[in-house]
């Protein structure tokens, strides 16, 4: 078994600006010392393009073989828009064809794992018990579609009530009982919404297959510089390494769009590195 600082660790794409050539920002994530590329695929038109746009899909594939920097994973975040519970018809079956086409475009660049955004609806009061069982009929679909595929659908812990825990995440596998749907651990969203991380995610213990790693702030989870939120870094470190983690880990962080924030590409990993060095 490999020691968690032996794990492959990668970067969310995010954490790049977009304005970079796929060359350029492989050769940032090498340089900067992480192990693999976390591909981003948000509701922009931008970035939903390349589901269906096999020569920049070609590209990237081959600058990843060119550059040796995987694409272990791979962040769905379009069904945030277009969530798998929702009570209109047309939201619903465009999300289920967004992660059909994101499963298809994992299979197409080498990504094991498609981790999605789980919501049922996004930002509405009318979540109810029609869209829970919406967003397990959608699931379902898509998990067929991901199995012949041989990828695996991890469902994110987000900043939403809904898929807020592990516990919560763990229902869903358990009640599908596939080796394609899985769980994808984001600690920091779990702290920030005011539950116990060091508690929760070991209850997913062998079906996590990702972590990511930012810090927070209650009810804030994006911009907090590591080091400087509530996270405990090396209590999650120490839990993982406990229930004998062995999957993908990858540091979040958002460059939007600003070449001064690369910077903090680097500052991460050292950090990071630093606090799972006895692990």
């Amino acid at each position: 078994m490999l020691k968690l600082r032996d794990l492959p660790f990668g970067l969310y794409e995010k954490s790049i600006c977009n304005s970079l050539s796929w060359e350029e920002k492989f050769s940032l994530v090498k340089a900067a010392g992480y192990d693999y590329l976390e591909i981003s695929i948000d509701a922009t038109p931008e970035r939903l393009r390349r589901l269906y746009d096999r020569d920049e899909k070609l590209q990237i594939r081959r600058m990843s073989e060119k550059m040796d920097v995987p694409l272990y994973t791979f962040a769905f975040t379009a069904n945030r828009f277009f969530p798998l519970g929702s009570e209109d018809t047309s939201i619903r079956e465009k999300g289920v064809e967004l992660l059909d086409a994101a499963i298809d475009f994992a299979a197409f660049v080498g990504a094991r794992t498609v981790q999605i955004a789980s919501y049922d609806e996004y930002e509405t009061a009318r979540r109810n018990m029609m869209t829970e069982a919406y967003f397990r009929q959608s699931l379902e679909r898509c998990l067929n579609h991901a199995a012949i595929r041989g990828v695996i659908i991890s469902l994110e812990t987000m900043d939403s009530d809904f898929m807020d825990t592990t516990h919560k995440a763990m229902n869903y596998v358990r009640a599908f009982d596939s080796a394609f749907l899985q769980v994808g651990v984001d600690p920091g969203n779990i702290a920030a919404m005011g539950n116990n991380p060091l508690v929760d995610f070991p209850i997913g213990g062998k079906h996590i297959v990702e972590v990511e790693f930012k810090d927070v702030l209650p009810g804030i989870v994006r911009d907090v510089a590591f080091g400087e939120g509530i996270m405990d870094f090396d209590a999650c470190f120490r839990a993982l390494h406990d229930i004998g983690y062995q999957g993908f880990m990858a540091a979040e962080m958002w460059s939007h769009d600003n070449p001064a924030n690369h910077e903090k590409i680097y500052t991460a990993i050292a950090f990071l590195k630093r606090k799972m060095a006895d692990y």
